[in-house]
């Protein structure tokens, strides 16, 4: 977060608000549980399909752009696209092109960035978190997608304020707090990288809450909240407003050496229940973290990697040798 002056490219200029205060959810439920809100970037320039031609020409050589065609249920996965031109063709025609594509870290544009800076400060007034000092890494996601495309269920470490500014989507949010619907093995297993660990389950849709996005209104998820997303009738164009917290990142490295604690048939003590334990945990793998991460997965995993590298490396050894 900055608190330096915003420079826009001539003739752009953001509302004097982003973010309606009508809500009132930030307060009381935000990293708790989903609420909506109303916000107000409906027809900004920096969401017009060729303004995102330019941002996917730029991201592309930078590895920030993926792009896939779409399935047909929650639990599909994806098949990336993994050319310019095809990614290219995919947005000019995404009403027809049925395909699904994540501009990752758009902020590398100046323009982007300056609003996902005033977006972070208009949040840390309306949650009265101090966020400047609680968020570790911060990102703005811009998604494009194709009428009735899915967004398969998965869950995500950041917390996500997400914006709907073109078409309209169902976004299926779930308890991050119910064992039920995501076990502890599932989140230790997203801990060590296997980002599609969180099983979709038909018997637990009806404890979903569906929240019907259009233009002008937005949802927040919390952190670990599984979801899923379908697209109306119409293309969609989303801004996401990710970011990771200071506590959420502790207690990834919790699950991190509990996902090694159950390798070796132990039944590790989940995060909340014990301190000491807790702490003892977050220190082993805080030892061996990189104190400045250069991206997100450095953030979440410099720690345990370095502390499991040995290991892997005598693995590929002895493997070698088996040939």
């Amino acid at each position: 977060m900055s608190s330096s002056p915003i420079i826009l490219q001539p003739s752009l200029t953001f509302p004097e608000r982003i973010i309606e205060v009508d809500t009132l959810g930030f307060k009381e439920k935000f990293n708790h549980s989903p609420f909506m809100f109303s916000h107000n970037l409906i027809g900004h320039p920096l969401f017009e399909l060729p303004r995102l031609v330019d941002l996917a020409n730029n991201l592309f050589t930078k590895g920030q752009l993926f792009c896939c065609k779409n399935g047909n249920s929650p639990g599909i996965k994806w098949e990336q696209l993994p050319r310019k031109k095809q990614i290219i063709e995919a947005i000019l025609n995404i009403q027809k092109s049925n395909s699904f594509i994540m501009f990752k870290s758009a902020h590398v544009d100046p323009n982007y960035k300056a609003l996902l800076e005033k977006t972070l400060i208009e949040l840390e007034e309306l949650t009265t978190v101090p966020l400047h000092r609680e968020i570790t890494w911060s990102i703005a996601t811009i998604i494009v997608s194709s009428p009735h495309s899915i967004t398969p269920y998965h869950i995500d470490h950041d917390c996500n304020f997400l914006f709907q500014i073109h078409g309209d989507k169902d976004v299926h949010l779930f308890n991050q707090n119910d064992r039920s619907v995501l076990t502890e093995e599932e989140i230790e297993n997203f801990y060590l990288g296997h980002i599609s660990s969180a099983n979709y389950r038909e018997e637990n849709q009806n404890k979903a809450s569906v929240n019907h996005l259009v233009p002008g209104k937005g949802v927040h998820h919390p952190v670990l909240a599984p979801h899923w997303v379908k697209n109306r009738d119409n293309y969609s164009v989303s801004l996401s407003i990710n970011f990771c917290l200071k506590t959420c990142d502790l207690q990834a490295k919790i699950y991190q050496v509990n996902y090694y604690l159950r390798k070796l048939g132990m039944l590790p003590t989940p995060p909340g229940q014990s301190a000491l334990r807790d702490r003892t945990k977050i220190l082993a793998v805080e030892m061996f973290s990189k104190r400045k991460p250069e991206n997100h997965d450095e953030v979440l995993r410099s720690g345990i990697k370095r502390i499991t590298a040995p290991a892997k490396l005598f693995q590929e050894v002895v493997r070698s040798l088996k040939r």
